[in-house]
């Protein structure tokens, strides 16, 4: 939304700016006021009401006379923009919704290769494993800080409740401020964050690694984050939990395994001490790395 993309008219003085720095941080609004930062070290209270009707496009009714995408099959697309999209749908939808002219430049992810070089060569190799994991952990930094300037000013608002008992079990691991970002970013409210709703965290000029970090949380390859992806991609090293619920995560999107049992994890990523089965059937403790404790499998709550 605007109050996210505000961060994108940025303009660099002659040192190297500090992205991790909210300029709305110390600044105090009026009641009827929100803090908006304009670049990285410029802040402004506007009312809210102008911030609502501002960002009043962006919302679910967005998409006006654009044709939806509802059962457009996924097949990514490289668009002219440069931003991948899941299908030829969503390039044509976003081009509709942001009135510009959009066309397929390649299938499949961009960048698209050229006749002199070959496919998938891009400076998004240039980025080392250790390179992703700091940048995740400098956006998780401003994620937090970003959150909190939205309490201090109740605009915060709360994600979607997750529904499945996997999104449960994920939602449960996932950072605060992590998942406060997903639901922001996705104003579709589709639970997946498409190419050009990642755009709107705009960091390119600083962040060269930014692409690849967000191509690398998209592990099933469908040119969209889902929210257990993005959850998933800001551990630097998966807890043995978390590292599960991965792995039936991509299971149930190839469909290759259904009625899998979805542990609980902890918010560190580790399984909980009493572990059930869905609807009141057995329960049982088991060590943080899930290894069931002998004879304590038995209906009602165990005691762990």
């Amino acid at each position: 939304d605007d109050y996210i993309k505000s961060w994108e008219d940025n303009q660099p003085g002659d040192e190297a700016l500090d992205t991790t720095k909210d300029p709305c941080q110390k600044v105090k609004c009026s009641r009827h006021k929100v803090c908006v930062a304009q670049g990285y070290q410029r802040a402004m209270c506007i009312s809210r009401k102008k911030l609502e009707h501002r960002i009043k496009p962006l919302g679910p009714k967005a998409h006006g006379g654009c044709k939806p995408c509802h059962a457009a099959p996924v097949a990514a697309v490289c668009g002219s923009d440069g931003h991948t999209y899941s299908s030829a749908c969503k390039l044509e939808q976003q081009a509709c919704l942001a009135s510009k002219q959009l066309t397929v430049r390649c299938e499949g992810q961009c960048p698209c290769p050229t006749p002199h070089s070959p496919a998938g060569d891009s400076k998004q190799e240039l980025c080392t494993g250790q390179d992703l994991a700091d940048l995740g952990d400098r956006l998780r930094d401003w994620f937090q800080l970003l959150r909190e300037n939205a309490k201090q000013n109740g605009s915060g608002g709360l994600p979607a409740s997750p529904t499945t008992a996997l999104e449960r079990s994920v939602a449960a691991t996932c950072k605060e401020a992590v998942g406060w970002m997903f639901a922001r970013l996705d104003t579709s409210g589709d639970l997946f964050l498409e190419a050009a709703e990642l755009a709107a965290i705009n960091l390119d000029k600083y962040e060269v690694c930014i692409r690849a970090f967000f191509n690398s949380c998209d592990t099933s390859k469908d040119g969209r984050v889902s929210a257990p992806e993005w959850c998933f991609c800001f551990w630097r090293e998966k807890p043995p939990c978390l590292r599960e619920l991965e792995k039936i995560q991509i299971q149930e999107a190839t469909k290759k395994k259904l009625g899998t049992f979805i542990p609980s994890c902890d918010e560190d990523g580790y399984y909980r001490r009493a572990q059930c089965e869905p609807g009141g059937g057995e329960c049982w403790c088991v060590d943080q790395h899930g290894a069931e404790l002998t004879g304590t499998r038995g209906h009602g709550s165990p005691d762990c």
